[in-house]
């Protein structure tokens, strides 16, 4: 059943927390199990009958725009206001106040969820105010804006990443909201402005009726490394059966558990593949090689013979060597990662690095985009250049 409710997705983020990985995509097109994260939002809105969506967009906008067209393709029609500079949550939905004139829906362009917008709208509906929150009980409350609600969930304080000594409440904001036109007359025009930190203190100032939906289910913000990998993880995790799709050739090779595998894809004699994971078109994953769970390697990638790969991304048009060992990290597009290279957990390889045969990735070590790293290196930390 379609709904006569626009969504407005926030995807004009740098998302500077995500780099090296966002130099070269903006965080709104990170592959996300085969497919950009904003691709999985629209797609979520759609099949609850939201058809109309308007995406908020700054940060490497072309790429966003020529992904998506006019959004036929997702079963949406999509609008892309035009943002000379980045205006904020609140400022970039004011700048898109053409399109707002009824209720409206507010979801950030990097949240992965199951919480249902429909529920929200009807809580909404029902409580009669001109704002509604999504919120759910968080372990650590000074990460968001909390909540208080009175008997009715009507909000009582909200408060923005609360010092300790300010905690009262483990009620976080999600940043799912549904909204009245008549929240637009609280932003100003053509400045920066955020919906926690300025229009959700002034409309409390102003006696307006905001309340709190109780929201439960999974829900993340990618905008961490390792909060991205917990949302490819939980898609991941919905994959059912042993999914061999496409005209995939598989020769004597080991699959176990839902996998997913694309198009032109050879996986060679000897490889062992644990699901869940997903697979793009044209890869080649070589003899005796190993792919396990929570991995997925997007297309054209190339895997050498004996390499492993466990709980890690790996974007398109990369290649890695015989013998390398992949572990709960991710490398972006067009890398060259050498024979015998063992990059461990949390660790980032930015687009078309070339890293040499037997370097080794220490932990939490990230190399920013175009880098050559030396055959036989230790790396510690960041290399930016």
């Amino acid at each position: 059943m379609m709904v006569d409710v626009k969504v407005v997705v926030l995807a004009g983020g740098y998302g500077t927390r995500l780099r090296p990985l966002t130099y070269t995509k903006p965080k709104a097109m990170l592959p996300l199990a085969g497919k950009p994260v904003l691709q999985s939002i629209i797609e979520s809105v759609a099949s609850e009958g939201f058809n109309d969506v308007v995406v908020t967009t700054n940060y490497f906008r072309e790429k966003i725009i020529e992904y998506f067209g006019d959004g036929s393709d997702f079963g949406v029609r999509l609008d892309f206001p035009e943002e000379e500079k980045p205006f904020g949550t609140a400022g970039s939905v004011k700048n898109s106040e053409k399109y707002l004139n009824e209720t409206f829906a507010v979801i950030q362009g990097d949240n992965i969820t199951e919480i249902k917008f429909r529920h929200i709208l009807n809580f909404h509906r029902e409580m009669g105010g001109v704002a509604t929150i999504a919120l759910l009980p968080v372990e650590r409350p000074h990460q968001f804006g909390i909540a208080q609600l009175d008997l009715d969930n009507r909000i009582l304080r909200f408060k923005e990443k609360p010092r300790q000594e300010e905690f009262f409440s483990d009620l976080a904001s999600i940043g799912l909201y549904i909204l009245e036109p008549e929240v637009l007359d609280y932003i100003p025009s053509g400045v920066e402005y955020d919906f926690a930190k300025d229009v959700f203190p002034k409309l409390m100032d102003s006696s307006e009726k905001i309340y709190g939906y109780r929201a439960s289910g999974f829900w993340v913000d990618i905008g961490v490394p390792e909060n991205y990998m917990r949302a490819v993880r939980w898609v991941l995790s919905k994959l059912g059966g042993e999914n061999l799709v496409g005209n995939a050739e598989v020769n004597e090779a080991s699959i176990r558990g839902p996998v997913g595998i694309g198009e032109g894809t050879r996986i060679e004699r000897g490889a062992e593949i644990s699901g869940p994971v997903v697979i793009g078109d044209d890869c080649l994953i070589g003899r005796n090689s190993r792919v396990a769970a929570n991995s997925v390697l997007g297309s054209s990638v190339r895997i050498g013979e004996g390499a492993r790969v466990a709980d890690s991304l790996i974007y398109e048009e990369t290649q890695m060597g015989g013998g390398s060992y992949l572990n709960h990290c991710i490398v972006a597009e067009k890398c060259k990662i050498g024979s015998d290279v063992k990059i461990d957990e949390m660790s980032i390889v930015g687009a078309g690095c070339e890293i040499g045969n037997s370097v080794r990735l220490n932990e939490g070590s990230r190399i920013w985009p175009k880098i050559k790293i030396a055959a036989n290196s230790v790396v510690q930390g960041f290399v930016k250049h």
